[in-house]
C-alpha cells in the first residue's frame, strides 16, 4: 500500500497531465460531433492542463517533504517505520543501525554548520555504499537506519564493514576546515519465512548498537532475531 501511494505521489504531475489530455480529448470528440466552435473552449482546457501539472508538482513536492530529511536528502523516521511494518519475510531481511561516534564532539570543536555538512555527506556515502533497493533513512540526530532486504547476517555484516572502512578512511570537509569520523553499528536480521514484530526487530537492532557504541567503530551483530 505504502509502495502504491508513494508511486502516486512521485508521478502526480504526470497524471494529472494525462487526466487534463483525457478532458481535451472528450471536449474535442464533443466539439467534433456537435459542430461547435474549437476556439470557445480552447483556453479552458489549456488552464485546466497548466492547474493539473501545477497541483501535481505540489503534491508530490509535498510528499517529499513529509518522508524525507531535509538535511541529508534521505528518507525520515515515519516513513522508515511504514516501510519496517510491511516487510514480508519471504526472503531474509537485515536491520542496520548506525551511530556518528562522539559526534557531539564535532559541533562542540567546529560549530554545527560542520556538523550539519558531516551529517549530509555520510549520507551521501550510505547511498554510495548501498543498493538501490535498500531503504535508508536519518534515525534521528547523528543515527541512521537501513532496510537490507533478502539479505542474511553475513551479508549484512559485508555491507556494514564496507561502511564503516569507508567512512574511516573519508576526510569530511566544510569550507576550509576538515575533519575525520568513525561510526558504530548495530544489526538484526530476520531468517526467512520467521515472524519478528517491527518493535522487537528495531530493539533488537538497537540492543546491538548500544553495545558497539560502547567500543566505538565497531559491529555487534545480534542474535535475537534468527
Amino acid at each position: 500500500m505504502i509502495l502504491m501511494k508513494e508511486k502516486l505521489y512521485k508521478h502526480a504531475p504526470l497524471v494529472l497531465l494525462l487526466a487534463g489530455l483525457l478532458l481535451w480529448f472528450a471536449a474535442l470528440s464533443i466539439d467534433r460531433f456537435y459542430h461547435k466552435q474549437v476556439l470557445v473552449w480552447m483556453p479552458f482546457v489549456i488552464i485546466q492542463l497548466i492547474v493539473s501539472t501545477a497541483c501535481g508538482i505540489l503534491i508530490r513536492t509535498l510528499y517529499q517533504q513529509v518522508h524525507m530529511d531535509a538535511l541529508t536528502g534521505l528518507r525520515n523516521r515515519k516513513y522508515f517505520f511504514a516501510k519496517l511494518s510491511e516487510i514480508k519475510t519471504k526472503t531474509p531481511v537485515s536491520l542496520i543501525l548506525i551511530d556518528i561516534d562522539n559526534f557531539k564532539g564535532i559541533n562542540d570543536t567546529y560549530g554545527h554548520m560542520v556538523g550539519d555538512h558531516v551529517l549530509h555527506q555520510f549520507g551521501e556515502i550510505l547511498q554510495n555504499s548501498t543498493r538501490k533497493n535498500d531503504i535508508i533513512a536519518r534515525w534521528g540526530g547523528e543515527e541512521f537506519a537501513v532496510i537490507l532486504f533478502h539479505t542474511d547476517t553475513e551479508e549484512a555484516f559485508n555491507i556494514a564493514d564496507r561502511i564503516r572502512t569507508v567512512v574511516e578512511d573519508h576526510v569530511f570537509s566544510c569550507e576550509t576546515i576538515t575533519c575525520k569520523i568513525t561510526i558504530s553499528i548495530g544489526i538484526a536480521s530476520i531468517e526467512e519465512g520467521k515472524d519478528v514484530g517491527t518493535e522487537q526487530f528495531i530493539r533488537v537492532a538497537d540492543e546491538a548498537l548500544y553495545r558497539a557504541k560502547e567500543k566505538k567503530n565497531y559491529i555487534v551483530i545480534d542474535a535475537d532475531c534468527r
